[in-house]
């Protein structure tokens, strides 16, 4: 225990000179004290730190995994998984923290909240679970579309190919070669180039002869297929009465069942 006494800086018994002294002396000593003092003050010294150690491993595979990042939330603090999967991440200040890792090709996890206490460590370990992982076989079933062989020398043509809107007859004059339209809306003809015989029409497996009584836009229609000659007509005969046709246009709506062309998908 150090005991002080202060003397009155007024005393007569003193000089000047003597009394500046003892006051700079007493500044000394009472510096001294308190410095004494703050030393011996408990909970003041460096805060004990605790660790944060674990491992990653594939979620599928359960190998480890090399160089993954762990870091701490809301800290720079990080490390790297070693070829163990293994990683260690020490001078933790002690309290509740959350452990983020992440990898290229897997999912990053975040952990809950984990008590980190000096001195002491803490697992945190994560298995990451692959963006993509090779599998053995993929079985895909699907319905084989409903198609037939063109007709040989046919030309068929596409919905792509077709005028967005207006009468498909007159939309196929403008795309097949060859094609004439003649008459009136109640009465439109189709002649083929070199033949003064009329089109037999098939829409959606319906025979339709000449003259057409119908509209038919073509932003209904999903194929045309075109063909020349009388003999196109000749898997139809049974169904018809004239004996010759210079050619059949088959028409394939939206939505139709009907078998089609393979070139018509």
């Amino acid at each position: 225990m150090v005991l002080l006494r202060l003397l009155p800086s007024g005393s007569g018994s003193l000089r000047t000179g003597e009394g500046n002294m003892r006051d700079r002396q007493l500044t000394r000593v009472m510096s001294l004290v308190a410095t004494s003092f703050l030393l011996a003050a408990p909970g003041l010294s460096s805060q004990d730190v605790g660790t944060i150690s674990g491992r990653i491993t594939n979620a599928i595979t359960g190998a480890p995994l090399v160089d993954a990042v762990v870091a701490l939330l809301r800290s720079t603090r990080t490390a790297t998984t070693d070829a163990d999967g293994k990683y260690v991440i020490d001078s933790v200040s002690p309290g509740l923290v959350k452990v983020r890792t992440n990898l290229l090709g897997f999912l990053p996890i975040t952990s809950d909240y984990y008590t980190v206490l000096p001195k002491a460590t803490v697992d945190v370990s994560f298995k990451l679970a692959p963006l993509a992982f090779n599998v053995s076989g993929v079985e895909v079933t699907g319905e084989r579309p409903n198609t037939r062989a063109s007709f040989p020398g046919a030309i068929v043509v596409r919905k792509e190919q077709l005028p967005q809107r207006g009468n498909i007859l007159n939309a196929l004059q403008g795309v097949v070669a060859g094609v004439k339209i003649t008459g009136r809306r109640d009465d439109t003809r189709i002649v083929m180039r070199g033949n003064v015989n009329g089109v037999l029409y098939v829409i959606d497996g319906t025979i339709i002869t000449p003259p057409l009584t119908f509209y038919l836009d073509s932003r209904d229609v999903e194929c045309v297929e075109i063909r020349r000659g009388s003999a196109s007509a000749n898997e139809f005969r049974k169904s018809i009465n004239s004996p010759r046709y210079s050619g059949v246009i088959l028409i394939w709506t939206t939505g139709s069942k009907i078998a089609r062309p393979a070139a018509c998908f």
